[in-house]
Order: C-alpha cells, then structure tokens, then sequence
C-alpha cells in the first residue's frame, strides 16, 4: 500500500471536502466530472468487510478517458501530518478492511488523462472491530477474572457470544475477583504507534487492573506498569472518571492521572490524606462524573473527604453545610453503600455543579441503627437529610444497592438473595419488584441507560444473578421507577458476573457514571 504524505494544499482541498458537505472541487470551468454511487459514508467492521463501491463516472468531456486514484485518511490527527494511504487505482474499490477503528476520509480522485483535470470525491468512513460494539460482562471464577462479549450487530438484543475473550486475546486471565468495568475515550497510549487519545476499557479486580484498548482487546497496562513507582499493595482496584482526571483506587490509595496536563497514561503517586500524611483507607463506595468533585469515605476516619478536580496530590477535607443532620468527619459510621443520584448547575455567582446521592449507614456504637441519608455535595461542603431505617423495613435487610442516575428518587436492592425491591426515597414506601427463581442468589444490581443511537437505545435496570459457577444478568425496561414486563436482554454465561457495560462506537467518557 502505497503511503503519500499529503501536501498543505492538497490537504486544504480535502478537509474542505468534508467541512462542505463532500462538495466537489472543479478546477477547470468548462469539463465537470460526475460520480454516481458513492455514498456520503460508510460503516465497516475491521478484519472482516470488505468495502465495495462500483461508482458511474461521467465527463462534460465527450472524449474523456479516465484515470483513477481510491485513497484514505486518518482524521483527528493531533501533532502530524496526515498520510493518504493509497487503496487502489481502479475505477472500482474492493478493499478488504484492515484500518483501525476509528474515523477516516475515503479519497476518490478521477482524472481525464485528455485534459489533465482531476476532480476529487470524498466519503466519510467509521470503521469498527466486533469489540466496539456489545454487551461486555465482567466475571470472575471466585479467584481470576475474565470478560464475555456479547455482539449486537443489529440492535440491542445479543446474536452472539465470545466468551473469556480478555484471555483469549491476551493469553491470560486477570488475577483476581471481578470488580467494575470502567470506559474512557481520553486515556493516553501509544498503541497504535504514536501517543495519543485510546479508547480504553478498564477491568479492575480485588488483585488487578487492567486498561484494554477496545479496537483489539490487548491489553495496554496492568498494576505491574501502570504507575511511575509500582506500589506494594496489590488491589483491591477499581477506577472512575472524575472532573478533568482519571483515578484509580489500588488498596484503599488514590492514584490519578490529570486530563489536563500532558501525561502518558501511567498514574502517579498515592494521594495523601493531610499535610501529616495521616493514614487512610478509602470505602470502595464513591460519588463521581467528570462535571465536578468526586466524593468518597475514608475509613479509617469515618469522614468524608473530596478529589478536586485532577489538581493536587491529597485529598481534601469535607466541611458540613447549613442545616446538615450529621457532620462529614467523624461520623462514627460504618459506610454501608453511597452513590450518586443527580447533578445540578448552580448559576451566577456560582457557576460550578453539585452533586445529590445517596448514602446507607450503620451506626459504630450500636449497629442496630441504620440510616438512608440524602446527600447534596457542594465544592467541599455536604448536607445530609437522614431518615432512619426501621427494622421492620425491607431495606433494613437490603444487600445489592443502587441508584439510577438522573431518573426517579428510588433505590433497588436486594432481600433474602433472591427478592428485588424498590424503595421511593421520597415516601419510604417499598414495593417487591421481581423475584428470582429459587437457587439464583443476586451478585449486583444496576441501572444504565443509552439514548444517543437507535436501534441501541435503552433504559434497563439490571439484575445479575449466579447458580452453579453460572451468571444471569435480566435486563428489564421500567416505567416510574418500577420494573414492567418480562426482561428485554438475557444474558448467561460461566462465572460470576459482577458488571456490566455496553459500548458502542459513540459511547463517551460521559455516557455513564460509573458506580457500584
């Protein structure tokens, strides 16, 4: 394949194309060239289509005798020059598909070997592998974690299924129980031989941590390389986006990598707790997004502390706002679950976003008394409005927690390992959900929704349960708040299953928020 590095007016000629539509370029009045049958934009999948176009060329020139030229471009290219690879010099283009995925220009230049006049077409192309688009489910054995996927190639019901296919590609499974699944479009690699932007799915466990570039599914870094200074403790791991930073939680610690500045991918050292170095050990429950502070508990302390925005290299102490019925430090808590509910703007003088979730906690001094607290995270100021749990509650009981992210005021989980319940965080009233078969125990309880590609769209609140060293995960759609009908998407699978994720070739940093 021949590689030709474009020049700065060619270039020009062909951005302009895509800026304007694919307008074509005539440079000589008095003959036009017309192509019929190449489409504006194509969507292929890597290693596996071919991309056929067999295009009508017609000159004003009754004479004309044509020469051809398919070629093609990377777009978004940051620091470089872009290569035009050329495909083909046939009227027709029969390409088998090798790209990356990612977008490209296709390049269609014809020229009238009479005349000398060339014009140029263009075509936008996403080319896509079978790993960007489907349900990822992330399981472990009780002692090594592993990811099936499970293709959607015509909307959002699986027609098929690789399983253990983090192993297969990379030749070993990753040490550890499973723990979240994590996407970023910003983490930094060199995977495809210059550093830049990597679409990256991140596998954590209770030993590991794993980034994946998802065009392949090889892994990029591990725990052993994934910090300046390999840190001693070895897990558990589990990583979030935040506002301007990634971080990564290795054995209580925090590690983060700060967007805003020029970095390699690798995180850097632990956070401090204070200026002291006081010691710490984070919950593995957090309130995070990439519009404002993340949020998190330091148990050791029993006190809320906040990750500012990528900046510095300690954590921050939470102070309490006006009307809070507990204090943020030294709560004598114990941390049963948290997450975050919602986000709100804060207008002129403020111009900055807060943080509502929600929180259960159990009292020190006598764990008899559990408490649903509603927490509003300003900066670094948080107001709790508690209500407590009554022992005759099913919430009282409750394992499996969580919170969908701005929709209803409900909180889901589970009772007896099998029983789903509801409960309307605004009257307290609860509702059995759904009961599973006797045998399947519940190993989570999530909800996450897609709205930016039909036929993929989706609002699930899903439940994955594991029998006989095998996992089920319902997907079931819901309508205020509460589960309707029979589950949309079955998934089934060796293991235990403990979460999951769709991707898709749009799917951004901000398309979910991460959480337990």
């Amino acid at each position: 394949m021949k590689r030709i590095y474009i020049s700065l007016i060619a270039l020009v000629a062909l951005l302009s194309s895509c800026a304007k539509d694919h307008s074509n370029y005539d440079y000589r009045p008095k003959e036009n060239i017309t192509v019929k049958g190449m489409e504006t934009s194509y969507t292929v999948i890597s290693e596996k289509d071919n991309l056929v176009i067999n295009p009508e060329v017609s000159s004003t020139d009754a004479s004309a005798q044509f020469e051809y030229l398919w070629g093609i471009y990377e777009t978004n290219v940051q620091g470089a020059v872009p290569v035009l690879d050329t495909l083909a010099k046939t009227k027709n283009l029969n390409y088998a598909v090798k790209k990356p995925a990612k977008g490209w220009v296709l390049v269609y230049r014809v020229t009238n070997k009479n005349t000398k006049y060339s014009q140029y077409f263009t075509s936008s192309i996403n080319i896509v592998t079978e790993f960007t688009r489907g349900w990822y489910v992330a399981k472990d054995d009780g002692a090594q974690a592993d990811l099936d996927l499970f293709l959607t190639p015509t909307n959002i019901i699986p027609e098929s299924k690789k399983e253990n296919i983090y192993s297969a590609v990379n030749g070993a499974k990753l040490a550890g129980q499973a723990q979240l699944l994590s996407y970023y479009t910003g983490y930094k690699s060199d995977v495809t031989g210059v550093l830049g932007n990597t679409k990256t799915l991140v596998l954590s466990t209770s030993k590991d941590v794993s980034t994946i570039y998802i065009n392949t599914l090889k892994k990029i870094r591990t725990l052993d390389n994934a910090f300046f200074e390999t840190p001693a403790t070895r897990g558990p791991c589990y990583a979030f986006l935040g506002s301007s930073a990634y971080y990564l939680i290795n054995g209580g610690q925090v590690h983060a990598i700060s967007n805003s500045s020029l970095n390699v991918g690798i995180f850097g050292g632990r956070f401090l707790r204070d200026a002291n170095n006081s010691p710490y050990s984070l919950s593995k429950y957090f309130m995070a997004n990439w519009l404002t502070n993340a949020y998190m508990y330091d148990e050791t302390s029993s006190s809320f502390v906040a990750l500012s925005q990528g900046y510095g290299t300690s954590l921050t102490s939470v102070t309490d706002d006006a009307g809070t019925a507990m204090p943020a430090a030294n709560t004598n808590k114990k941390l049963i679950y948290m997450g975050i509910k919602n986000t709100t703007y804060l207008p002129a003088p403020a111009y900055r976003y807060a943080l509502m979730g929600c929180a259960i906690f159990q009292d020190k001094n006598n764990p008899a008394v559990k408490t649903i607290s509603e927490i509003y995270a300003d900066e670094f100021r948080m107001k709790f409005t508690n209500t407590p749990i009554n022992a005759t509650e099913q919430a009282y009981n409750g394992t499996n927690f969580t919170v969908p992210y701005a929709q209803e005021n409900i909180l889901y989980f589970s009772v007896n390992g099998n029983q789903i319940w509801s409960r309307n965080l605004s009257n307290n009233f609860e509702k059995l959900e759904y009961t599973l078969p006797a045998g399947e125990e519940v190993t989570f309880i999530r909800h996450k929704a897609y709205s930016s590609e039909a036929p993929y769209t989706y609002n699930f609140i899903m439940i994955a349960s594991q029998t006989g060293g095998n996992y089920k995960i319902r997907m079931f759609n819901k309508a205020s708040g509460s589960i309707t009908g029979g589950p949309m998407v079955t998934l089934e699978g060796t293991g235990i299953a403990k979460d999951v994720l769709y991707i898709t070739p749009s799917v951004g940093e901000g398309t979910y928020t991460t959480q337990w």
